[in-house]
């Protein structure tokens, strides 16, 4: 009967430890960056769960080289079923509850019941462990896919389970291709071939290490073929000085502790990173940490012992009867059939390798390279509950883990709370809450121009994210910073904010009609604006002129000059009359006066115009700005120029490459 009640106790516990994980991980749907890294990797998933394009690149890294692409291949899964950036946010909180359940199976495997529950409440709560499970970011796998490595090879030392054997070697060969800090991984699964005489098995090594390089072909062939300015990117990567230093242990215990985790969410960046060991949590964890670790030594030495230095000890006494079959080389000991023993091995070798193989480096070192510990640090935790046999020790360190978890979770409920309603510069910035508001603020049946401060996604952070949210509907994102496009049917144009220059031209020409409005947080600034724009009605204020044709599609119809601000803008309207060459383009604003009317100008402007957004039909209007304050007559020359080479675009007519208007003042 008290065993059966032991059962229920711990299976309630475990369940509301899970409960108590998932709602730190899909409590606050949307209230999570999701910024230009995310979007890109999402726009790569997209492409290739949707696209049909099978993705070989991945997202940019922080060291300047393009991460491989199987982030893009995990995060295509929840693509496919739908292309909403929160189910892909989800389908990380799902997989990183599905580690806590993991770290708790595992510890419970190697050390029993409370070893289990210390084990699971540190990886449940722990703030780098709920935080980094809360996005679309590629490091964000790294303990889910670690945990599955120490999975292996805790089934392939304990059991010889030749499965296990190759899943260890494919994930050492294949974590790194989901982020280079993976690659941590593989000097683990060395240690583990030499150690438990994997070698003498060859056929799993080479399977598991085969699929790892069946993997990275594309990768390879890509580079190869299409990419080879990659190779540079490494070579400068990987060129630097290398330097050698104890950064990476100091991140490890960062993590271990949840030290300075606030700026995830809040942007401060004047936190003291070192860990608080004088708080209550930091004197639970330590406790926890450093039960464990002796722990963890103690079995060790034990084993060393009993498989080494017991036997030879014996074979002395016996030294009388020297026979080669009685000298112990080889023998199987303690440590090769012992769960615990085993567990406790493998989580001490998995807890050093990513901090070690950071030692010496010659690119920055962050935090979220260590992530793949994270599971081992739990780990560790749990084996503090071994440390004595007493039957109050594994309780007192399951509730030391209690209150820090208890700690742990309010403060990351606070801080969530706050990032919901409050600007976190360089926290969160923009959630993705706010941005799916606002993609979904204008009804789906009718095309959207979005303009805001770049029209790449494979740059500009804003448009890639709203690429992402508009992936199944008529939308064109425009640089609104130089160019305002009103198409020749009904849609709506969207501005990042109210004193956009877009915004700016769409009021002035009197465009701007039930505006519609989402705000943004609290002392974020200006939210973003739409109007419905009818597609017929021109805009207001221009100047018309004989039209002039240009050699790139683009028809001059009328021009305006006015005052913004401090500045002087001068705003051109055009008509597209054919799809333009491909190609980066640009145009030209030479302002004159009376006394430049030839040769150099008084001042140039010269603006991207994003001939790859253009459509037959629509209407251009580009801006020029200069500042000025000269109260007399000027004269400014307009025309478009090719990039890189420079080449200006003739004018139809024969009679030139630029059309001069004006004259006009600042009165």
């Amino acid at each position: 009967m008290r065993l059966k009640s032991s059962r229920i106790f711990e299976a309630l516990a475990i369940l509301s430890i899970l409960l108590l994980a998932a709602w730190l991980r899909f409590g606050w749907p949307g209230v999570n960056s999701f910024a230009f890294d995310e979007a890109r990797l999402s726009l790569i998933s997209l492409d290739m769960a949707r696209g049909g394009e099978f993705a070989a690149l991945g997202m940019p890294s922080s060291v300047g080289v393009p991460n491989l692409p199987a982030a893009a291949w995990i995060y295509a899964i929840p693509y496919l079923f739908s292309t909403d950036p929160l189910v892909a946010t989800q389908f990380t909180g799902l997989l990183s509850l599905g580690a806590v359940f993991g770290v708790w199976l595992l510890a419970r495997r190697g050390w029993g019941a409370w070893a289990g529950l210390a084990a699971v409440l540190n990886m449940a709560t722990s703030p780098y462990s709920v935080l980094y499970s809360r996005s679309i970011w590629a490091q964000n796998l790294l303990p889910v896919l670690a945990l599955a490595w120490g999975w292996a090879g805790f089934l392939g030392a304990a059991r010889k389970n030749r499965i296990a054997i190759a899943a260890n070697i494919f994930l050492a060969g294949f974590v790194f291709q989901v982020h280079f800090a993976g690659i941590a991984l593989a000097l683990g699964s060395l240690y583990l071939i030499a150690r438990y005489g994997w070698w003498r098995r060859p056929p799993p090594i080479l399977i598991g290490g085969g699929l790892a390089l069946l993997a990275l072909l594309p990768f390879v062939a890509r580079v190869m073929c299409c990419a080879p300015e990659v190779i540079d990117q490494f070579r400068n990567a990987l060129g630097g000085s290398p330097q050698i230093d104890g950064i990476s242990f100091q991140e490890t215990v960062r993590l271990a502790y949840g030290s300075g985790w606030q700026y995830l969410s809040s942007g401060s960046r004047t936190i003291d990173f070192t860990p608080d060991l004088t708080g209550l949590v930091g004197i639970c964890v330590a406790i926890g940490l450093t039960a464990g670790l002796i722990a963890i030594f103690r079995m060790l030495a034990w084993a060393i012992r009993a498989q080494y230095i017991a036997p030879l000890q014996e074979h002395d006494v016996n030294e009388a009867s020297r026979r080669p079959t009685d000298i112990p080389v080889g023998r199987v000991g303690p440590a090769n059939g012992n769960p615990s023993l085993i567990l406790a091995e493998i989580t001490l070798i998995w807890l050093v390798v990513s901090p070690l193989f950071f030692v010496r480096h010659s690119t920055p070192v962050f935090i979220h390279y260590q992530l793949a510990s994270l599971p081992a640090i739990a780990l560790v935790i749990g084996a503090g509950t071994q440390l004595f046999k007493r039957r109050w020790w594994p309780p007192l360190i399951t509730v030391l883990m209690i209150v820090a978890a208890y700690q742990w979770s309010m403060e990351i409920r606070a801080s969530l709370n706050r990032a919901e309603n409050f600007a976190t510069p360089d926290g969160l910035g923009t959630p993705l809450e706010i941005s799916r508001n606002v993609a979904s603020s204008v009804p789906e049946n009718t095309p959207v121009l979005f303009f805001t401060h770049g029209d790449d996604p494979n740059v500009n952070g804003e448009a890639a994210v709203f690429d992402v949210l508009w992936w199944e509907r008529d939308h064109r994102i425009v640089n609104g910073e130089s160019l305002l496009i009103l198409p020749p049917y009904s849609a709506y144009l969207m501005a990042t904010l109210a004193p956009f220059q877009a915004w700016e031209e769409i009021e002035a020409a009197n465009l701007a009609q039930n505006i519609q409005t989402v705000d943004r947080r609290e002392n974020e600034g200006p939210g973003f604006v739409a109007t419905l724009y009818d597609g017929e009605s021109l805009p207001a204020g221009f100047t018309s002129i004989e039209p002039i044709a240009f050699a790139d599609g683009a028809q001059l119809e009328g021009w305006k000059a006015r005052m913004v601000g401090p500045r002087l803008r001068i705003s051109t309207l055009w008509r597209v009359l054919e799809s333009p060459p491909a190609g980066t383009y640009q145009q030209f604003h030479h302002l004159r006066s009376a006394e430049s009317l030839e040769g150099e100008p008084l001042m140039v402007s010269d603006v991207p115009i994003s001939t790859q957004d253009w459509r037959v039909g629509d209407r251009l209007i580009v801006m020029g700005d200069f500042f000025v304050d000269q109260q007399t007559e000027f004269w400014v020359d307009i025309g478009h120029y090719s990039l890189p080479d420079v080449a200006r675009v003739p004018r139809v007519d024969g009679t030139g490459d630029s059309a001069r208007l004006g004259p006009f003042n600042l009165s």
